[in-house]
C-alpha cells in the first residue's frame, strides 16, 4: 500500500534539482525534447494512492495521444516517490507538437488542472503555454491569484481534493459498469446470459444486461465520488443504491438484472475510493461497512437469499450480507485468478466450485448446488480448450435444469473490477 507521508521544503528542493538534472541528461542522450509529467498538488502531502493513480492515467493519456499523432516514443521512465509521482518521456517529435498535446490534456480533461505537463526543448528551456492556466479555486488567471495570495492553502487543497474526487468517481464508476459489461458478454457461461444465448433466463438477454449496466453507471460514479469526498457512509450508500435499483428497473422494465451486483459493488466502490484518498485496506473497510449495515438493518423486500435461508439450513443461509462481512472472498478469488492467469472463465469456474450460490439453491435446491459445484471443480482441472468445450456442455445442462449461477456471475464481475485496480491496494 502506498505510504502517505508529508514532505518538507528540503525534500521538494532536492526533488526539483534531481528532476532538472535528469531532464538535462535525457536531452543530452537523445537530442530530443523531454516531456515531464507530474501533479500540481498543494499542501504537504504530494502522493496518495489516488494521486499516483491519476498521474499514471495522465501519462497513459499522453502516450495514447502521441501514438495517435504517429509519434514514436524513444524512452519512458516513471517514479512514485513520496515527493509526488512523475514521468519522463522522450519522443521523436517537435517540442511544440508535444506541448500542444500536453496543453490539450491539461485543459480538456475535467480534472486536468491538476496535471503539470512540461515540455523541455533541446535548448533546455521549458515551452510556454499559449494561454495562462486557470486558478483551481476561482477560474481566474492562476499566476495572478498566486501573486496576490487570493486564496488560502485550505481552499486550494479543498479544490484539489474535489477534482481528485471527480476523477475517482468517473474512473471507478466507469470501471465498475465496464466490469458488468465484460461479465455479461463473457461466453460460454453455464445457465447465464452471454453472447451465445439467454441461459436459463426467459426474462433477460445480453442487450438488457448492457442496458442495465449503462443505467446504473452514474450511480456507481456517485458512490465512489461521495466516498472520495466524505469517506464511507453506509446510509449514504444505501440511499444511492436504492436510486440505482430504481434506475435499473426503469431501464429493464421491471427485470432484476443487477440488484445483487449493485449491493456488492457499492461496498467496494466506497471502500476503494476512501482508501485511494486516505489509505487503508479496502477489504477491511468493506467488512466494516457490511457490519454497520447488519447493525442498522431495516426490513426490506424478501430476496432469493431470504427464501433459501428459510428452507436450506447450512446451504447459503448466511447470504450476501454475511459474504460482505467477510469482504466477499469469492470476488477476491476471482480477482486473484484473473491477475494470475488472465482467464475469466477459469475464474468463473473456481467461484462456482466454491460458492453457496443462493440463485442456484432457489432454482434447484441442494442437489442442484452440489451438481454445479462438482461440474465446476471438474472444469477447473481442464486446460482452456477443454474447459471451453465443457462449459458449453454444462450450459445446455443448466438450461435443461433451469439453473442460473447468478451469484457466481456477480462475484466474477466484482473480481474483474478489482483486478483492474492498482495491485498494491490488496497487498496489505
Amino acid at each position: 500500500m502506498t505510504e502517505i507521508r508529508k514532505v518538507e521544503l528540503p525534500d521538494m528542493l532536492a526533488c526539483r534539482e534531481a528532476r532538472a538534472a535528469r531532464q538535462r541528461q535525457l536531452i543530452e542522450e537523445y537530442k530530443k525534447p523531454v516531456v515531464s509529467l507530474s501533479m500540481n498538488i498543494a499542501g504537504d502531502v504530494k502522493r496518495t494512492p489516488a494521486i499516483s493513480m491519476q498521474q499514471k492515467d495522465g501519462e497513459e493519456d499522453f502516450k495514447a495521444a502521441a501514438a495517435k499523432a504517429g509519434l514514436a516514443m524513444l524512452f519512458e521512465e516513471r517514479s512514485d516517490a513520496f515527493t509526488g509521482p512523475e514521468s519522463m518521456l522522450v519522443f521523436d517529435a517537435d517540442a511544440q507538437v508535444l506541448k500542444d498535446i500536453g496543453v490539450a490534456i491539461e485543459d480538456e480533461t475535467p480534472w486536468g488542472r491538476l496535471y503539470d505537463i512540461d515540455v523541455i526543448g533541446t535548448d533546455g528551456e521549458k515551452l510556454s503555454r499559449p494561454e495562462p492556466r486557470r486558478c483551481i479555486v476561482c477560474g481566474g488567471p492562476a499566476a495572478d491569484c498566486a501573486r496576490s495570495r487570493a486564496h488560502g492553502l485550505d481552499q486550494i487543497c479543498e479544490a484539489a481534493d474535489g477534482l481528485i474526487g471527480q476523477y475517482l468517481g468517473d474512473t471507478l464508476g466507469t470501471a465498475a459498469a465496464s466490469a458488468l459489461v465484460r461479465e455479461a458478454a463473457l461466453t460460454p457461461k453455464p445457465g447465464l446470459v452471454d453472447a451465445a444465448n439467454n441461459g436459463a433466463h426467459k426474462d433477460m438477454d445480453l442487450d438488457l444486461l448492457l442496458t442495465s449496466a449503462s443505467a446504473i453507471r452514474p450511480f456507481f460514479a456517485q458512490m465512489a465520488g461521495f466516498s472520495a469526498a466524505y469517506g464511507t457512509d453506509i446510509e449514504a450508500l444505501i440511499k444511492i443504491g436504492k436510486s440505482a435499483e430504481k434506475a435499473m428497473f426503469a431501464a429493464t422494465k421491471g427485470v432484476n438484472a443487477h440488484k445483487g451486483a449493485i449491493f456488492a459493488f457499492s461496498l467496494y466502490l466506497a471502500a476503494v475510493a476512501d482508501v485511494l484518498m486516505r489509505g487503508g485496506d479496502p477489504v477491511e473497510k468493506v467488512k466494516d461497512l457490511a457490519a454497520e449495515k447488519v447493525a442498522n438493518a431495516r426490513p426490506s423486500a424478501p430476496t432469493h437469499g431470504d427464501a433459501v435461508r428459510a428452507v436450506y439450513s447450512g446451504f447459503g443461509r448466511e447470504g450476501a450480507l454475511a459474504e460482505a462481512c467477510k469482504g466477499f472472498p469469492m470476488a477476491l478469488l476471482a480477482m486473484q485468478t484473473i491477475r494470475e492467469t488472465g482467464d475469466d472463465l477459469l475464474a468463473l469456474c473456481r467461484v462456482m466450485s466454491q460458492l453457496a450460490d443462493s440463485n442456484v439453491l432457489y432454482r434447484s435446491g441442494v442437489k442442484g448446488l452440489n451438481w454445479v459445484r462438482s461440474e465446476a471443480s471438474r472444469l477447473c482441472a481442464m486446460d482452456a480448450v477443454e474447459r471451453n468445450a465443457g462449459l458449453r456442455v454444462m450450459d445446455q445442462a443448466c438450461i435443461a435444469r433451469n439453473i442460473s449461477p447468478g451469484g457466481a456471475a456477480d462475484m466474477l464481475a466484482l473480481g474483474m473490477f478489482l483486478a483492474d485496480l492498482p495491485a498494491e491496494l490488496f497487498q496489505s
